[in-house]
């Protein structure tokens, strides 16, 4: 007679990876306000005509067939707009799948990963969930890289996988190009630089993968080309290394909405330019005005964003949702204590956060 053997949640959860069942999600909480300064993004949309250039071609397109293989297309232009072959470029959903690929390409052989910290979270949801044996290091007392650090820790981990964010996400600091080749000299793994924020500030580093066979770079259409929404990021390297990464990628990642979409913002890459030099410029101004309010700490920032620490933290971050404006909270990651996030939004949206700030300092 044969026996039936039923499961319960805890048999099953039990068969998840420890790896993952350790790990807290990453989350934002879903809420919104008419200025929106939590998520970094681009406040400068598309012009309507631009976006129904895109939209034709989605409308025509046969949506029952799959979209190409490879978008030799897409990664041509992406190829002369940033300088770099086309055979040395992969593109993903979003820059996050590409770090997934990442360490499904390396973190096994590479067995540890070393990460700077405070950084974008997602390195070490990533690194953890692959069971990786971590390698945490801190950013200096004011928010820099530790050169030495990271050299130290390379030499006694040969062959770890370092993954470095410059500009660097949500601080603002950077890695300069003398302080990279330093590291590059004494890594023997591979060296990811996440670029995500590099046309608001730091230096492109493209030139230098012809040079480090291990370092790779991603980035994405989310932050300068404002374009979020798409979910497109790539990374760029040695074509030998990125035709073993390609390996592992998921077959069709890209749709073809997001690759014609992409493809028309590269022809139109001037007016995101033109939009990175107004968030630039309004950065700038806003750093300005904020040194002059009574925050404990200001950071400057290479990125479109600019982090603040208070000890009044929680109730200037309810008092600007009153105002209906929306920050992020940092103050749980590592040295950011009491931190809030501020991106670098329109002149108008700024002009707004200001008069917020200095009614919240006349009050308390």
């Amino acid at each position: 007679m044969e026996t039936t053997v039923k499961t319960s949640v805890d048999q099953a959860l039990s068969l998840i990876n420890d790896s993952v069942r350790t790990l807290k999600p990453y989350h934002l909480t879903p809420e919104t306000r008419s200025v929106k300064l939590n998520q970094n993004e681009n406040p400068y949309d598309w012009d309507r005509n631009i976006k129904e250039r895109a939209a034709a071609f989605f409308t025509e397109r046969p949506w029952n067939r799959y979209p190409d293989f490879v978008p030799d297309s897409l990664k041509a232009r992406l190829a002369a707009y940033v300088g770099a072959t086309p055979d040395g470029i992969i593109v993903g959903n979003g820059s996050n799948e590409m770090l997934l690929v990442l360490m499904l390409s390396f973190a096994a052989k590479a067995k540890s990963v070393i990460i700077c910290s405070p950084t974008f979270s997602v390195y070490r949801l990533l690194r953890d969930g692959m069971g990786t044996r971590p390698i945490d290091l801190s950013l200096t007392s004011d928010l820099q890289y530790d050169i030495p650090a990271v050299k130290k820790a390379s030499a006694e981990n040969p062959g770890a996988m370092l993954i470095i964010c410059s500009p660097n996400n949500p601080v603002g600091n950077t890695v300069s190009e003398a302080d990279l080749r330093d590291i590059l000299n004494a890594h023997t793994g591979v060296c990811v630089l996440d670029q995500a924020y590099v046309e608001f500030g730091g230096f492109n580093a493209i030139s230098l993968i012809s040079e480090y066979k291990n370092l790779i770079i991603a980035r994405t259409f989310s932050k300068a080309m404002a374009a979020a929404g798409l979910r497109l990021g790539y990374m760029i390297g040695a074509p030998e290394i990125i035709g073993e990464i390609n390996k592992i990628k998921l077959p069709y990642n890209i749709n073809f909405f997001t690759e014609h979409a992409a493809s028309t913002i590269l022809d139109n890459a001037s007016t995101a330019e033109k939009s990175v030099a107004a968030i630039i410029n309004e950065r700038d101004r806003l750093y300005d005005d904020l040194k002059a309010m009574p925050f404990d700490d200001i950071y400057p920032s290479a990125a479109n964003f600019i982090l603040i620490r208070t000890r009044h933290k929680q109730k200037l971050f309810d008092h600007l949702k009153k105002c209906d404006i929306l920050v992020r909270d940092v103050s749980s990651y590592h040295l950011l204590e009491n931190c809030l996030r501020f991106s670098v939004g329109t002149p108008d949206e700024n002009n707004l956060l200001r008069a917020s700030l200095k009614s919240f300092f006349e009050q308390i």
